[in-house]
């Protein structure tokens, strides 16, 4: 199964998981934002172990 393709990110801006060059709120807010969408995610545990596995 390819799970990613049920993943609830798969339509967000990668950057918002993955950040360049910000901190303070600015950051935090993103940080909230990003981490709502894997607490909705119906593939959040094999998300999980494909970046522990891979080194994401």
């Amino acid at each position: 199964m390819e799970w990613w393709r049920y993943a609830a990110c798969v339509d967000e801006d990668p950057e918002l998981f993955f950040p360049v060059g910000m901190s303070g709120p600015a950051a935090q807010e993103q940080q909230a934002r990003a981490r709502e969408v894997c607490r909705r995610c119906p593939v959040r545990d094999e998300c999980l172990e494909y970046a522990l596995s891979t080194g994401v």
